[in-house]
């Protein structure tokens, strides 16, 4: 493993901003849990829809700002965000094209302070509250970053996307302010997926491995916390996807190969001959185990699963298959399983249980689903038209609402009795 430090530098006191939806799956452990109240959704309808590409991400500013991250068609090109109405979803201001270089959908984070960050390709852009740009810089490695999460002393964590055949990923941390590089890490091998964090230790789902890094923001150092622990142990398995840091444990789901760019949906493109798994470890280490979603062949995932310590609960799912299912939190054993073409980014009402879905249909189009998260059932499904399955970031609505976003479509939904 190599070490490359840089001297510890000031970071002025910038925090995510306390609105419902800062940043992606709702903060840096990815819970995706809501804190607004839930809609008690008995029936919905479609408020409101714009269907231009390519959307990849909806947060919460200051004051009920919404952010919308989006790029141009095509390689090359660029990214800009979009500052939306909540109720009609078109643009209030924009900002100026933002440089992209290589291109994976990236994300972008609401701060306190009215900055917005934007890491999509090989940049890091760092936007006033009016979105002109205040900072940028391109990263070190020649690749696309997909994404970043804060860390507890404001630090800007990042990584490097690489596929299997690639080099090894490098995790970097920047100054939330200045964008400059406080450190950086050569990982064991190339990941794919998208970093979470808990505090100032951030967790890496390699191709073969999971890693846990600690920040040292004293001494500007990165250092494991504990040796790799290998997951890729089938011959019919695939690498993971994002990790969900919940309930005292780091869970995640393999079988992340795919190939939904084919027919812009994840239903039968599966690359793995094997089913998805999903994967538990103990942040004490004491234990390491996984489960099958449904035991269906060419499985697959995109992204991460739904964990609520609450009710002793995680959902994975088979979007390859259109499975979803529960499995008790404590012992992995199967709780219910349900038909449901899903792909996105979850989302949990905590205090309703209220999953927040997508439910493809390849004829119509995504649909958004509502499914309770006690037993599986679903309260309600409202079609959104998006020709694109839903593989990125939704948002929660503050007023019995919810906002779909797919590479193609954008919309709101509102609920009612």
């Amino acid at each position: 493993m190599e070490y490359v430090i840089f001297m510890a530098m000031s970071v002025a006191p910038v925090r995510l901003a306390p609105s419902p939806w800062p940043a992606e799956d709702g903060g840096p452990s990815r819970l995706g849990h809501i804190a607004v109240p839930g809609p008690r959704a008995g029936s919905g309808r479609l408020a409101a829809v714009r269907h231009d590409p390519l959307c990849v991400m909806l947060v919460h500013g200051l004051d009920g700002a919404l952010f919308l991250l989006r790029k141009t068609m095509g390689p090359g090109g660029w990214s800009w965000v979009e500052e939306i109405d909540a109720f009609s979803l078109e643009v209030v201001r924009r900002s100026p094209d933002l440089e992209v270089g290589p291109f994976w959908p990236g994300g972008l984070a609401a701060f306190g302070d009215g900055s917005v960050i934007v890491v999509q390709g090989r940049y890091v852009h760092r936007l006033h509250a009016d979105l002109s740009i205040d900072c940028s810089v391109e990263m070190p490695v020649d690749a696309a970053h997909n994404s970043f999460v804060v860390l507890a002393d404001g630090s800007i964590a990042l990584k490097d996307l690489q596929r299997p055949d690639g080099p090894p990923s490098t995790l970097s941390i920047l100054d939330p302010v200045t964008l400059a590089t406080r450190g950086a890490l050569v990982l064991p091998e190339p990941s794919v997926a998208r970093i979470s964090a808990h505090e100032n230790e951030i967790v890496v789902v390699g191709v073969t491995s999971l890693h846990r890094v600690a920040w040292d923001p004293e001494a500007g150092s990165l250092e494991p916390v504990i040796e790799p622990v290998r997951y890729r142990t089938h011959d019919d398995q695939s690498f993971g996807w994002d990790p969900v840091i919940a309930a005292g444990s780091i869970w995640w789901m393999d079988n992340g190969d795919h190939t939904f760019e084919r027919t812009l949906s994840m239903l039968d493109n599966g690359v793995a001959a094997g089913p998805v798994r999903l994967w538990k470890a103990a942040l004490d280490g004491s234990a390491f185990d996984s489960v099958e979603i449904c035991g269906q062949a060419n499985g697959a995932i995109t992204n991460p699963p739904l964990i609520d310590p609450e009710r002793g609960l995680a959902v994975g799912y088979d979007s390859a298959n259109g499975v979803m299912a529960a499995f008790d939190a404590a012992t992995l054993e199967p709780r219910w399983s349900i038909a449901i073409d899903t792909a996105q980014h979850l989302m949990l009402y905590a205090d309703t249980g209220e999953i927040i879905a997508d439910d493809h249909d390849p004829a119509a189009g995504d649909q958004l689903a509502v499914v309770d998260i006690t037993d599986g059932s679903r309260r309600v499904t409202v079609p959104i038209g998006s020709p694109a399955q839903s593989v990125v970031f939704g948002a929660p609505g503050t007023r019995r609402d919810a906002y779909y976003v797919s590479l193609s479509t954008i919309a709101r939904v509102e609920f009612s009795d």
